[in-house]
């Protein structure tokens, strides 16, 4: 049935069609249209049900998928911060506490970003204009970390320099796996990450 005013004449069959769908599937309702056949009248709540699910699974994907962008551009800049400060040069004048605790902090970091690929692998196409801000760009740094802070002697450090490795090892087969498809070792399979997302490698 037809609103007053509307000729469904002047209308082709698929158009309406068409409109009919896409006003139920959208949960607008214009009312202007009304189904009479029963199977319709059946037919149409389920739809708009089905469009209220594409909206709210969209909607959650959107607040999905930035905090794990929010954890990598963090990380990003810790590594930017650590680099600029020369970490990796001097972390053998650095309290073995505490370049323990820069290290366990980097290894549960590059923990959580490896589940954020696994989880949300399409965050991994999200490329930064920012290179202080591209991961890609800032990770290779992390392997001077790991290597200047295993030639020390305290075994604390050692320690958790071999857990930042074991981070790393972990992340670079992630994205060799499931994303570059190439490396034989971290150092290689990061700089392909780098160059997939237009970055070239701090030197």
């Amino acid at each position: 049935m037809y609103s007053s005013g509307i000729d469904a004449a002047a209308y082709p069959d698929a158009v309406e069609a068409v409109y009919v769908s896409v006003v139920t599937l959208s949960t607008l309702g214009y009312g202007d249209v009304v189904a009479t056949d029963s199977w319709i009248r059946v037919a149409a709540p389920f739809e708009a049900l089905t469009g209220f699910a594409l909206l709210t699974a969209a909607l959650t994907w959107f607040t999905q998928i930035y905090p794990p962008l929010m954890r990598r551009r963090a990380l990003a800049l810790e590594l930017k911060g650590l680099a600029d400060a020369d970490y990796a040069e001097t972390i053998e004048e650095v309290e073995p506490v505490i370049a323990s605790r820069v290290l366990d902090s980097l290894q549960a970091d590059l923990t959580k970003i490896s589940v954020d690929f696994t989880q949300h692998t399409e965050g991994f196409y999200f490329q930064e204009s920012d290179p202080d801000l591209s991961l890609a760009r800032q990770l290779p740094y992390a392997l001077r970390l790991r290597d200047a802070a295993m030639a020390r002697s305290e075994p604390a450090v050692r320690s958790s320099a071999q857990r930042l490795s074991s981070a790393l090892d972990q992340l670079g087969s992630e994205i060799k796996d499931d994303f570059v498809g190439t490396g034989e070792h971290p150092g290689e399979v990061f700089a392909a990450y780098a160059a997939e997302h237009g970055q070239s490698t701090r030197a």
